[in-house]
């Protein structure tokens, strides 16, 4: 479909070339490792992925859009679910050619729409991850600036603006992805990348823009949310104006903080940089393939774990999710006769 089947499709030719070699022991287990778990593993992993990322995201998109107020946080995250929604939606395409050996069954059109959708996903999901984190680190540090861009309206020509950026940085995969004949006679849609200089280039652009250029945006949006948080609550703790409940909203955001950028790095971090890694490799090894498995089934994991993220680490979404109404709480801590201080809260 996009990088990975490219690379799967490589492996098998040089499988076949040693089996046509030199057919030994080591080579039989070596072949017999990746046809099965090609065509037997991975397509009942990504299967179950699948499922469980189309619930998922499914209650979520359900959840906000029965709500008669959303937020801002809210457009964001219905607009992570839907990006979801159209992971999950190509996955079946990507688990039937690996069922069937790497054969494609659907046409030139419909592959090269699948490659793309798949490629625009991984763009556009991280580049929402990164517009979150710039929005929460407006909201809880700077809530009083730039107020008139996080309004509904306009986070929603934000996050239309980000689809239209993905669909156009994802412009090679327009072009390079079709169904190729290779010589044994298999069919299978890849990416046409002939030389090794268009897979280089084409590898390094796709790791720049879905990890390695909002990764830095991201951990840094976040890390000063935290530690602007934690300073007001070590201020208000000085001037004996924090309570329990100031500490344990300090406590829960950064959880959160935690979780989130957590999942980011595993679930795209390995792929990426197996995709490097293999660069460099003439021939890939057993344990290189073990490894690449695992982070190709972590890349599409995400799409299934953001939804729980959501009803686990946030106790709106919870209440929303069981229609509960939300119990009242001061977001403005005030002295006797003294200055209000603001206790920072995630939306989230």
């Amino acid at each position: 479909m996009d990088g990975r089947v490219f690379w799967n499709r490589t492996s098998q030719i040089l499988l076949n070339e040693s089996w046509d070699n030199e057919c030994n022991d080591h080579d039989l287990i070596y072949y017999n490792f990746v046809h099965l778990t090609e065509t037997t593993i991975l397509p009942s992993l990504i299967g179950i992925l699948c499922s469980t990322g189309l619930v998922g995201n499914i209650l979520v998109l359900v959840t906000i859009l029965r709500s008669t107020k959303k937020t801002v946080p809210d457009i964001y995250i219905c607009n992570l679910a839907v990006a979801d929604v159209v992971h999950v939606t190509v996955m079946p395409f990507l688990i039937h050619q690996w069922a069937r050996g790497g054969h494609w069954v659907f046409g030139s059109a419909l592959c090269t729409i699948i490659t793309s959708l798949d490629n625009c996903n991984q763009v556009a999901c991280a580049a929402v991850m990164t517009a979150v984190s710039l929005d929460r680190y407006l909201a809880v540090v700077h809530p009083f600036r730039l107020m008139t861009l996080r309004t509904r309206s306009k986070t929603i020509w934000i996050n239309l603006f980000v689809w239209v950026v993905s669909f156009v940085m994802v412009l090679p995969a327009w072009v390079h992805s079709k169904v190729i004949r290779f010589p044994d006679g298999l069919e299978s849609c890849s990416m046409n990348l002939v030389t090794p200089k268009e897979v280089l280039w084409y590898t390094l652009y796709q790791t720049i823009m879905s990890f390695f250029l909002p990764l830095p945006l991201i951990i840094t949006c976040y890390m000063l949310i935290l530690c602007y948080t934690w300073r007001m609550y070590l201020k208000n703790k000085r001037e004996r104006r924090a309570n329990n409940q100031s500490r344990e909203r300090a406590i829960r955001l950064t959880k959160m903080v935690l979780v989130l950028v957590a999942v980011f790095l595993v679930s795209v971090g390995p792929y990426h940089m197996l995709q490097l890694v293999n660069l460099t490799l003439r021939r890939p090894t057993l344990a290189y393939y073990t490894c690449y498995y695992l982070s190709v089934c972590l890349s599409y994991a995400a799409s299934s774990i953001n939804p729980f993220i959501y009803i686990l680490l946030s106790g709106h979404f919870r209440r929303r999710l069981t229609y509960r109404k939300p119990p009242s709480r001061p977001v403005v801590e005030r002295e006797p006769n003294g200055p209000q201080v603001r206790t920072p809260h995630s939306s989230f």
